[in-house]
């Protein structure tokens, strides 16, 4: 088995096609579906070059492809069909060698994501030295819904981010991950600053749509939200409450924000993920008329400098 890159375009769009592939897809609508994902990289400044080949004999036969994103993370994507994933071993070298050429752009974390039920594409992810993280609930909310809300809650005063606020989203955000129920594996494992890169490069970053809450002059809480405008909507990216503030409602106030946000800017959907272990958070979200829409699960591989505990 023989795996190198691409040679040329026609044979990144077959690797492509082996990626995209889905029951029922014709011809046509598959090469639509590559166009479209060209299209898409290229419209958020995405490389597609971080894309490997399996050859048994000359004939491709697998594919793999990485998405490198801000934050020193990228996204691993291969074959959903069996026939693709079968010999595993092809795959596994696939893996394989993209987690070292992954580390060489400085990759810190490679992450990929399939259905709950993925058995086949899980149990190769595991033995190719990934570990499952979490299992992520899409949900989504239709912003011109009236919610109703327990009276006195707490009123904050906002902050937005910039360059004048940088180090306080930083202490901010960090100490929200203290005893937080979302996706406790990554708790303390990567900087700070890359965290806020990845953060940033979700959607579209808004700065005035970055906020931390305070009471008094004392920060309670963060609600970072970000803009999908292939959607019409506002993406909840991350939102956390400092320890000594929770159960206080605050929760509340910094989702009743994001969400008169997004009205306001004329978004028809607000939409955000939560870790399905966290069932407060869950419940926090149903009250606000959010509603499932997917699942899926989350494994993530640690390159080298990571597993040695360096930040650098």
């Amino acid at each position: 088995m023989d795996v190198s890159q691409p040679t040329d375009r026609a044979e990144s769009r077959a690797a492509l096609a082996i990626l995209l592939d889905r029951p029922g897809l014709s011809a046509g609508e598959l090469d639509e579906h590559i166009s479209a994902l060209v299209r898409y990289a290229d419209r958020r400044g995405l490389s597609l070059d971080a894309c490997l080949v399996a050859r048994d004999r000359g004939r491709m036969v697998s594919a793999c492809l990485c998405i490198d994103s801000p934050g020193r993370v990228s996204s691993v994507f291969i074959p959903m069909l069996e026939r693709y994933l079968r010999p595993s071993d092809a795959i596994r070298g696939l893996l394989n060698e993209s987690a070292r050429l992954a580390g060489q752009r400085r990759v810190q974390m490679m992450q990929a994501m399939v259905s709950p039920d993925a058995a086949l594409e899980a149990g190769v992810y595991r033995e190719s030295g990934f570990d499952w993280l979490a299992e992520l609930i899409y949900m989504d909310c239709d912003t011109s819904r009236p919610i109703r809300l327990p009276n006195g809650l707490p009123e904050l005063r906002w902050v937005s981010y910039g360059s004048g606020t940088h180090e306080l989203f930083s202490r901010v955000v960090e100490g929200t991950y203290v005893g937080s129920l979302d996706c406790v594996a990554l708790s303390g494992v990567r900087a700070i600053e890359d965290i806020l890169a990845s953060h940033r490069a979700a959607g579209e970053f808004d700065p005035s749509s970055w906020l931390v809450g305070l009471a008094g002059d004392e920060p309670v809480g963060v609600v970072l939200v970000g803009r999908i405008p292939e959607r019409w909507a506002h993406e909840v990216v991350y939102m956390g409450v400092l320890p000594s503030w929770r159960d206080g409602g605050y929760g509340t106030v910094l989702l009743r924000e994001a969400l008169r946000r997004a009205r306001d800017a004329g978004m028809t959907v607000l939409t955000l993920t939560v870790d399905a272990r966290n069932v407060p958070a869950q419940r926090l979200y149903r009250r606000f008329g959010f509603w499932e829409t997917s699942r899926r699960s989350v494994w993530m591989r640690l390159l080298p400098a990571m597993e040695s505990g360096s930040k650098a």
